[in-house]
């Protein structure tokens, strides 16, 4: 049986078991991002002191003080938290998926799923890369997303990575029982006000999205 570690995950893990294309066309995040978010003056002052207290070192940040300083802040302010349909968000948790050929495990960073004890059915993944790690953040996000679209039998996911201030969103496809497409956005630096809006109103339609639907 195929093991897959998120932690170690890479592309060529991946392609031993599933058909994978990265397809070049960012016209699939357009519905996502362009989605209007009505920003309130708390929400700019949010997010101007968040660049504040955070410009001149998060990219020399470890990985818990990028958490606590930035990113959790940043996703406490957005509360994903959605009471009467059970949703929730979720740090460092574990996620696995096992069929008889293969399986996938590990500890998440961060996601929003459906739950009460433990998520069962995940909508959205973040990534935060390891700067000292060998692997690359894309397959790491990737690798989990592919196994919430197994547990969900979902066909579409969304997700992110981050490395220091940069920001990449994700979306994956599965397009038949073995195989998947996957699109990056942009990078977003998170230092700059503009980026960091576009940022802020994308977890923000994130979560519109779930009490929507």
């Amino acid at each position: 049986m195929k093991v897959i570690n998120y932690s170690s995950a890479t592309l060529n893990d991946l392609e031993e078991i599933f058909d994978i294309k990265q397809i070049k066309d960012r016209t699939i995040f357009k519905e996502w991002f362009e989605k209007k978010y009505d920003f309130k003056k708390n929400d700019n002052d949010f997010l101007e002191t968040l660049i504040e207290r955070n410009y001149e070192n998060i990219d020399n940040y470890t990985e818990l003080e990028l958490i606590a300083k930035f990113i959790a802040p940043l996703l406490y302010e957005i509360d994903f938290t959605i009471k009467n349909k059970h949703i929730k968000d979720w740090f460092e948790i574990s996620l696995k998926y096992e069929c008889k050929d293969f399986s996938f495990n590990g500890r998440c960073d961060f996601i929003v799923a459906k739950g009460y004890d433990k998520p069962i059915k995940p909508y959205f993944f973040i990534q935060e890369f390891k700067q000292n790690s060998s692997t690359f953040p894309k397959y790491q996000l990737l690798s989990e997303m592919i196994a919430a679209t197994l547990i969900d039998n979902s066909n579409q996911i969304k997700g992110a990575y981050i490395v220091g201030s940069m920001w990449v969103f994700m979306i994956v496809e599965k397009t038949s029982s073995n195989s998947y497409n996957y699109y990056l956005s942009k990078k977003y630096d998170s230092m700059e006000i503009e980026d960091l809006t576009q940022i802020y109103q994308n977890l923000q339609n994130i979560k519109n999205e779930l009490v929507e639907n």
